[in-house]
């Protein structure tokens, strides 16, 4: 474990917990950057073969995973099961893939939310629960037990809520790759007509995805890498516990999700997906510049929570109304109609379902892999102010260039 600290922080005396921080960012850095790899992949199989199946293969892959951390004595071993399980993780694509499937375009950003409500929940009870079955000591009450070390308790709670998720999909969820809901079909027939983006045609439609994984890129690139350095922030400057390091992330987490819930959901349909990503994206703004007051304001836990606060904003609102706006992108069954011929009717490659969202997925878990490093870095040579000022500033040319470029929501006519 030594050694891979000093591989990372070498002589610049920042002190162990700034060390073993950073070395928990790389080794999230890691994993994004093996979703990157994997997920385009795990999206073309999801086409090809069906969502149900490939998702139940990467359960198997994240029960090897666990198992792998159970015994894993090393931090070599514990490395193993980490590349396993970013090499396996495809719960949230195909559950996007999913989750678009069966729901009509109109309602799809706003059935989106819900993934995000729940990844905003589990991010913020999850560590608290996982650090309390880490305090659980194994190897002294099992003192024989082959592999077992003290911190295989939350290895193994991990197992067994793992075993029961894919006992879960098995026996509950159907195949969906060409299924739509009865409810869906009918909404649309009765209550809506959508005006697609039928004047545009296949390839504006993917220069569209293009634009869009390079803004999903370019902000968690950005967005990762600040939050990350939060607990930097709250070491250095207000010298932060580890409980009030909990209590902040636990605000930022609920708040999050009760704007996912409560605002996003309800709003999606009358602002769009995309007046939505420019208000998440302008929040942030706002917030990273609230944060580089901190350093240097009187009022520092205000400045803070104030920031934190336009960040949860962020985090509810701009990816998933970007998830939103690609899954609108992609072909829908509605595309054909009965005066197509059928190579018409045929999905372009690069627009079905399964390999754009996961294509899409990819673009931001590149900028979830490198931001954190980068923003610690510029953290470490300038300081806070410098960095959230800078961050502010490059979000704000991102934000801009989202206006531009983005695609807006196609435009809804309710229909007596």
């Amino acid at each position: 474990m030594e050694q891979y600290k000093h591989l990372i922080s070498g002589d610049r005396g920042h002190g162990n917990k700034w060390d073993t921080v950073f070395l928990g960012g790389l080794l999230g850095s890691l994993f994004s950057l093996l979703q990157f790899i994997v997920s385009p992949i795990i999206g073309r199989a999801s086409d090809r073969f069906g969502r149900r199946k490939v998702l139940l293969y990467t359960m198997i892959g994240n029960l090897l995973s666990t198992g792998i951390w159970i015994f894993a004595r090393s931090f070599t071993m514990f490395l193993l099961a980490r590349i396993v399980a970013g090499l396996s993780e495809g719960n949230v694509q195909l559950s996007i893939a999913i989750i678009s499937d069966v729901t009509p375009p109109l309602q799809r950003s706003r059935s989106l939310a819900l993934v995000g409500i729940a990844f905003a929940v589990a991010f913020t009870f999850g560590p608290a629960i996982g650090a309390w079955f880490a305090s659980v000591d194994l190897s002294k009450i099992f003192p024989g037990a082959s592999g077992i070390y003290p911190f295989s308790m939350p290895a193994i709670v991990a197992l067994v809520l793992l075993s029961i998720e894919t006992l879960y999909i098995f026996n509950k969820i159907p195949e969906t790759k060409e299924a739509k809901s009865a409810a869906a079909r009918k909404e649309e027939q009765t209550h809506t007509k959508t005006l697609k983006n039928n004047v545009e045609s296949v390839e504006q439609r993917i220069s569209n995805l293009r634009r869009l994984k390079l803004i999903h890129c370019l902000h968690l690139f950005l967005f990762s890498g600040m939050e990350f350095t939060l607990v930097f922030l709250t070491f250095d400057v207000l010298d932060y516990s580890n409980m009030q390091q909990g209590k902040l992330l636990g605000y930022m987490g609920i708040l999050s999700a009760l704007l996912q819930g409560g605002y996003v959901r309800r709003q999606v349909q009358r602002l769009g997906e995309k007046m939505l990503v420019l208000q998440g994206m302008a929040a942030c703004v706002i917030g990273l510049s609230s944060l580089a007051m901190v350093a240097s304001s009187a009022y520092a836990v205000q400045w803070l929570y104030f920031g934190v606060s336009c960040l949860a904003l962020t985090t509810g609102t701009v990816v998933n109304c970007l998830t939103g706006l690609a899954s609108l992108q992609c072909q829908e069954e509605e595309d054909s109609d009965n005066d197509k011929t059928n190579d018409e009717k045929k999905t372009h490659p690069s627009l079905a379902k399964g390999r754009a969202l996961g294509e899409f997925r990819s673009s931001g878990q590149l900028g979830r892999a490198l931001g954190p490093v980068s923003a610690c870095g510029l953290y470490w040579l300038a300081g806070p102010t410098k960095c959230y000022g800078t961050g502010a500033i490059i979000m704000s040319a991102v934000t801009v260039t989202t206006f531009l470029s983005v695609p807006s929501t196609r435009k809804v006519v309710k229909t007596e």
